[in-house]
This record gives C-alpha cells, structure tokens and sequence, in this order.
C-alpha cells in the first residue's frame, strides 16, 4: 500500500504502471480494459471509492468520460457534460492539483460539487494532466473517509499524470473518435512559431505530391463557396479544412468542428442548435449549440456521409435559410457561416441508395477537394516520419530515436490503409518502444504486419540474357484485397470490435466495408 513511501518509491511504482499500461497500448487494446487495468493498480497502491478520468474538449469547454467511471455511480454526472462549475474547472483553470477535504462544506451548483457529496463522497482531489503545454483531461480520485495518507496519494498522482496524458493521447488518436488533443485555433496561436496547427500543416500538405491539391485549395479558401472535401480516413480531410479556414476571410472567426458519426438522432438538436434552460430534464442552463457557434466563421462538417437522412434534412433547411431555432425558443436566430464537409464514403452510391440527399450535396459541394492517400504520397513517408517523431520527441521529452534506412523503407514499402493517421500512431508506438531499447526492423514489421514477416511480392521471374526479369507483379488493388482478405482470415470475418479485422487494420469499420465493396470482397456472418 501507498503509506508514508519517499519519493523513489512512488516514482518505481509510476514506472512499472507505466510500462505495463505501454504494453497494452502496443496491443492496441480497448480503453474500457486499459482503465479497468490501471484501476487495478491503483487500487492495490491505495484505497479509494471512485475513480475517474475526463478528457477536456477545449473547443466546446466539455468534459468527456474516458471511460466508465470505476467505484461509486454518481448517475447525475453525465458522460458529457459542461466544464462550468465542476472540480475539473478549478483543476484546468489552476493548471495544479485541486485537493478538497470535506465535500459538504462546499457551496456548488447542481452540476457540480454537491452530486458527489450526496453520493457520499467526503473528499476528492482533481489533477490536470498537460500534455505539450495544453491541459487534456483531468485525474480524479475520491473517497468515502479521508485517508491518512492523502499527500502520498497526491504526489503519486502527480507523478503519475504527465505519462498518463502521454498514453491517452496515443489511444484517442488511434480511436478516431473525434475527440482532438489540440483544438481553439484563434487569432493569436498564427504567431506563434511553434504553434502546432501551421507546423504540421506544413508538413502534411505542403509537399511536392500536394501541389495540384493545394493550388485549387489556395484559391478556394479565398472565396465563401461550400467545399467538400473527400478522401479515405486518415488523409488529413480535417488538416485541410482548417487550412482552408485559416487562410480564409473569416481566419479570425471560429472554427467548430463536428464529428458527425458521433451524433445521434435524439442529441442532434441539442448538439446543433443549442436549448434554452429548463427546455428538459437536465438543461440547468442555456446552451449554445455548434452552428450558433460558428457565426462569422467557419463550421466543418467532418464524416457527413455517416449523418442520418432524417439529421441531414433538418441539417439542409438550416444552411438554406440561414436561421434555426434553439430547444425551448420560439425565437429565429440567423447565422452567416461558411460550410466546409469531408467524407470518406463512395458518394455516387450513397446518392443512389439514399444514404446522402442529393439536395444537401449539390449545397455543400461547390467545389470539390480530393485528398489523396498515403500509398499515393510514398515520397513523402519518410519526411513525415521524421517530423512525426521531432514532434513526439519534444512533447514527451525524450532522446529522438534514430530509425535506419532499412526502417524507413519498410514504412515506405506499407500500403497504410489508415493513412497519415495510422502513420502518427504508428511512429508514436516506436518512441513508446524505445523507452526500452532501440528500435529495430524485427518490431517495425511485427507492429505493420502482425506476427509474420511482410508479405512478399506474389510474382515470378526468369533469366533474359543473364539478366533476372520480372514476368508479373501485382497492382496496389491485388495487395490491398491480398492485405484485407489476411485480416479477415486471422480475425474468422469479424469486421469489428477489439478483434474485429478493421482493428487489427487501424482502420475505422465503415473505412473497411467502402474498401471491401470496391474490391468485390464478400463480408462473412460472424
């Protein structure tokens, strides 16, 4: 237990969490079981009654529930819910650790402090996890009866955070839940010269293989003409629309991001327009909603193929009219914004089987922007790789790695179906193996391929005057419908899941099924 241990002891105990929760990372498993692990651990360092972490959205000022939360319910605590007057506040806001002894003694409004409090919780303590500067979530511990041992508790927490804020964002960018680490892109983040959108924008789609992209890009932001933005997942559809809103008119005016698959029909309302106080259970305050938000600016609309017909109705008479309605409000309000979409779904087929409206089409597609994907831009893997691990290397202050040349031209040999996303996790993956010893092509290949060797060229060849002379090599479409066809064998046709084949892929489900159906693949019942 966790009792009156010097600092060299909580440090050990950090470090064997750490490597074992690394571990798990690497076998890419599921947040629920990589938070029900490290409950474990916790819980036989110290005693608590519950145990949660949030991740902090800065760019809707929400908190989100990284996982279930382990220990007592608090059933009035939402999944999601506003940052205001809640524990986590004080934490983000201080940017230090936030200790309260005595729950009850504390004078907060409903969403807030006082649901613990009736849960019977005496006390609590909140730390900020900061992750390149940013605060991305905070760490939270509460218990029934203070313990004696709160300060050790404390110090290992704190210990603890910065590698914790390390871990999570590896599996939040895998995931592509729509959750993003670096958001709030304002007016003064363009000056800063280290500030992470116009680096990375650089790198990811100023490059030579970019150019016909970027020259119709360059003269469209310009214009208040909706674009569309289509590509498979992982391309940068996101980098590139904020690109786009940067260098638009309306640069220092928001930019609201939604991530349309993780809406659903019953919260589309709420989410979009906003709702009035007491409009509903549970709405203790009014709320504005995302398209209020982007007044003046810009409001991309990220996956809009998965949207439901019935959302993307109400979605259209918006953007027509310009006006909408808050929940709860009789009152229009009107909105001058600019819309910017990306999809990653075959959108002649989607017109034709009905899943997207042709009418919401033809008014988000003015102009159309292909990105192309990673097996298409090979010339520029190794450069992004490089900045990819200066860029891991300094937020995590590590020694940067040196991959050789034999590395780099097995990460340029991969076909990346996951794209320049897959690419940053993957990189991310080997700064988290080098923590304990060097990289070598032996895990490269293990983490790209599974557990056998990468798969060689199904050709064959002969002599011509002495010289060896390929007769047959196979196409992209051959190697990609050889690579899927091997997941769906070692995953027995499951496309989903944690040993779904679009996992072991690194590619979302709807990613995998586009793909499948271009290639004429059969999906098999599971």
């Amino acid at each position: 237990m966790l009792q009156k241990h010097s600092i060299s002891d909580i440090r050990t105990a950090v470090n064997e969490i750490i490597r074992e929760l690394i571990i798990q990372v690497e076998g890419k498993t599921e947040r629920s079981i990589l938070f029900s692990i490290l409950s474990m651990k916790l819980r036989i360092l110290f005693h608590y009654d519950r145990f949660c972490i949030n991740l902090y959205d800065v760019e809707r000022d929400f908190l989100n529930l990284f996982s279930t939360a382990d220990g007592i319910s608090v059933d009035c605590l939402a999944h999601t819910r506003t940052i205001k007057n809640t524990v986590a506040e004080m934490a983000i806001t201080s940017r230090k650790p936030v200790v309260i002894n005595d729950l009850s003694s504390q004078h907060v409004a409903v969403d807030g402090l006082l649901p613990l409090a009736n849960a019977g919780l005496k006390s609590t303590i909140a730390v900020p996890m900061i992750l390149n500067n940013e605060v991305i979530g905070t760490l939270h511990v509460s218990f029934v009866h203070k313990p004696n041992n709160m300060m050790e508790i404390l110090t290992f927490l704190s210990e603890i955070a910065p590698w914790l804020a390390v871990i999570l964002f590896v599996v939040v960018a895998e995931e592509h839940s729509g959750i993003t680490l670096h958001q709030g892109i304002n007016k003064s983040e363009k000056n800063l010269n280290d500030s992470y959108l116009p680096r990375l924008e650089s790198k990811l789609l100023e490059t030579p293989d970019m150019a016909g992209v970027m020259s119709v890009a360059n003269n469209v932001a310009k214009l208040q003409v909706p674009v569309l933005i289509v590509g498979e997942t992982g391309t940068g559809k996101s980098m590139l629309a904020r690109w786009i809103h940067l260098h638009s008119p309306r640069n220092e005016f928001p930019f609201i991001k939604v991530n349309c698959p993780s809406l659903s029909s019953n919260l589309f309302e709420s989410e979009m327009f906003g709702y009035s106080k007491g409009s509903f259970t549970g709405a203790y305050t009014s709320r504005i909603g995302r398209i209020e938000a982007a007044h003046n600016g810009t409001l991309f609309l990220d996956e809009i193929g998965d949207l439901a017909p019935d959302m993307q109705s109400k979605l259209l008479q918006v953007l027509e009219e310009n006006s909408f309605e808050r929940i709860g409000e009789t009152h229009t309000r009107h909105v001058d914004i600019r819309i910017i979409a990306a999809t990653n779904i075959d959108i002649r087929n989607a017109m034709d089987t009905g899943t997207l409206r042709r009418d919401l089409f033809y008014r988000i597609a003015s102009v159309i922007l292909r990105m192309p994907p990673l097996r298409e831009r090979r010339n520029d893997i190794p450069m992004l790789t490089n900045y990819f691990i200066k860029q891991f290397s300094r937020q995590w202050k590590l020694q940067m790695p040196r991959l050789s040349q034999n590395i780099l031209d097995a990460l340029s040999a991969y076909n990346w179906p996951g794209n320049i996303r897959q690419l940053r996790n993957i990189v991310s993956r080997l700064l988290l193996r080098s923590l304990d010893g060097p990289v070598d092509e032996t895990f490269v290949n293990k983490i790209l391929w599974g557990e056998d060797r990468p798969p060689t060229a199904n050709c064959s060849s002969q002599d011509v005057g002495g010289v060896r002379k390929e007769t047959s090599f196979p196409s992209l479409e051959e190697h990609e419908r050889a690579h899927i066809l091997e997941a769906l064998r070692r995953t027995g046709g499951r496309l989903s899941g944690p040993l779904g084949a679009a996992t072991l892929l690194g590619i979302p489900r709807s990613t995998l099924q586009h793909r499948m159906r271009k290639l004429g693949i059969e999906a098999r019942p599971t």
